[in-house]
């Protein structure tokens, strides 16, 4: 990091209040106000490790607040999210250490509903890296946190395109749209996928921001899903209206751009919707043949 892109952060005075307005007040005293300030520069930035060492500085300071840790959690899983797919090593790490710090949130306030989101995601993307059936044992721990952080309502909002309710929808269609419906899984795991369920949840995510390709490109996805589960050419129709609408839609993440082509894979190839993942395409046929001869390792995303 250079010098200068350090005194390029905004001195104190110039802080913009809007930044501070969800930081709880016993976080936003004096003291701490120069980390928060410079944290949230560098997660402008998308500078995530050098904002995660200054809100880090805050939890040494103020333990006490769960807010901290999940905003330490996020941007540790936004760094390993920018790091090449190839890079799975590398990635684990950070993803890892976004879970450490979720649950560190949650050792302080249970109902910290932000965390129990970053603690989702740590897992669902150590999945997709490590290999979906890694997951299987995490599936109800997973569905707990997704189903207590919706019932709890969160407010935070970042901006009209980032709050923790738009995501944690987000989160539970892909979740209930790539979960296998395997009755064996219901069985043994308590939990098992939900196509109907992933489109209502991808519904309210596309309704809480939408100005978001990521959200309605998995609205898309997941109605295909459900058309080719269920024959329904309706679903199908209006998935295939839903891809073409995103990818109109300017960007609004990083993301968008690899994502739009993603969605154009999915409109050659709707019958890959319900295995469709950022990392890639997975065969959820052969992965339950897997499962069922107790395997372990790597996933079969391509």
């Amino acid at each position: 990091m250079a010098v200068d892109d350090l005194e390029r952060v905004e001195p104190i005075e110039a802080m913009d209040e809007l930044e501070l307005m969800g930081i709880p007040v016993a976080l936003s005293g004096a003291s701490l106000r120069p980390f928060w300030i410079k944290g949230s520069g560098f997660e402008r930035r998308e500078l995530f490790l050098e904002s995660a060492r200054e809100y880090e500085a805050v939890v040494i300071r103020a333990p006490e607040d769960s807010y901290t840790y999940w905003r330490i959690s996020r941007n540790y899983w936004r760094h390993g999210e920018e790091l090449p797919v190839e890079a799975s090593s590398e990635r684990l790490v950070y993803f890892q250490l976004a879970g450490q710090w979720a649950d560190r949130g949650l050792a302080t306030n249970p109902d910290c509903a932000p965390c129990m989101l970053w603690k989702f995601v740590s897992l669902g993307r150590q999945a997709t890296t490590r290999g979906l059936l890694s997951a299987v044992a995490d599936a109800r721990e997973m569905n707990r946190l997704l189903s207590r952080g919706i019932e709890l309502q969160p407010s935070h909002r970042d901006n009209v395109g980032n709050s923790t309710l738009g995501n944690l929808y987000y989160a539970a269609s892909v979740f209930y749209r790539i979960v296998p419906d395997w009755w064996w899984l219901r069985v043994f795991m308590g939990v098992r996928g939900d196509k109907a369920k992933s489109v209502r949840y991808a519904r309210r995510a596309v309704e809480a921001a939408p100005v978001r390709v990521d959200y309605r490109i998995e609205l898309g996805a997941s109605l295909l899903c459900l058309g080719a589960v269920e024959r329904a050419q309706e679903s199908m129709k209006e998935g295939q209206e839903v891809l073409l609408a995103a990818i109109r839609l300017p960007d609004y993440l990083s993301t968008d751009t690899v994502d739009r082509e993603h969605a154009r894979v999915l409109l050659g190839a709707p019958e890959k919707a319900c295995g469709y993942s950022r990392d890639g395409f997975i065969d959820v046929d052969a992965l339950e043949e897997r499962a069922r001869a107790g395997e372990t390792d790597a996933s079969l995303a391509s």
